[in-house]
């Protein structure tokens, strides 16, 4: 009898310890953990800040976000919202015209970086919507992609100039919220990540939550 108890008392730590690797780990081997905007190396990553400058044919711009060249292409959307107030709604009124939202901000070389945020896509034409980040050295010189290809292979680049792992671009989600989630290591010469989302004419893509989040501070 005794001996059962203890053969019962090991089953239950072993599948306490699988459930507890399970929850550390989603399939893809990103550390899992709520995400929260206090971690958020992102300023206003929640898109809930928008600034209106009077007589600006433009309107709204995300705060703390550079939109230097909005050009009516990002507007502050109100309806399809994945949480909270608003979102951001990136939609190229012409060829010609990229429609992006787009922040820097430091980091520490060599450490995992956690990219996240969600995403629908209503309809898609043309180039369609996808991330287009930089790593750069000295916080104003990209790292060129003949650079980068000596950290990373093809896959593993379209984390950030993509639409996830070996994906080059966001598909049509069906009018339906995604969640963009992956982990990358920055190189160990980089000191900055620029996150930047890039929609082209022909698509609508709504963006909502963003995070940046360093794992290894």
């Amino acid at each position: 009898m005794r001996c059962f108890s203890i053969l019962f008392l090991i089953f239950i730590l072993c599948n306490s310890c699988e459930k507890e690797v399970a929850d550390i780990f989603n399939e893809d081997n990103t550390e899992k953990g709520e995400l929260t905007q206090l971690m958020n190396l992102l300023t206003n990553g929640n898109c809930e800040e928008w600034v209106f400058y009077a007589g600006d044919k433009d309107g709204d711009y995300l705060d703390g976000w550079s939109m230097e060249d909005n050009r009516n292409a990002v507007h502050k959307e109100q309806i399809e919202v994945y949480e909270g107030k608003y979102s951001a709604k990136l939609c190229s009124p012409r060829t010609g015209i990229t429609a992006f939202v787009s922040q820097r901000v430091d980091i520490a070389s060599g450490h995992r970086l956690r990219i996240a945020f969600h995403y629908r896509m209503d309809y898609q034409s043309g180039t369609g919507a996808r991330m287009y980040c930089y790593f750069r050295q000295g916080r104003t010189s990209n790292i060129p992609n003949k650079v980068l290809y000596t950290f990373y292979d093809d896959a593993t680049l379209n984390i950030i100039r993509g639409g996830g792992y070996g994906i080059n671009k966001f598909g049509d989600t069906n009018g339906e919220w995604k969640m963009f989630d992956y982990t990358i290591q920055a190189p160990a010469i980089a000191d900055c990540f620029v996150f930047e989302i890039h929609s082209y004419a022909g698509t609508v893509f709504y963006v909502d939550d963003c995070y940046v989040i360093d794992l290894d501070m």
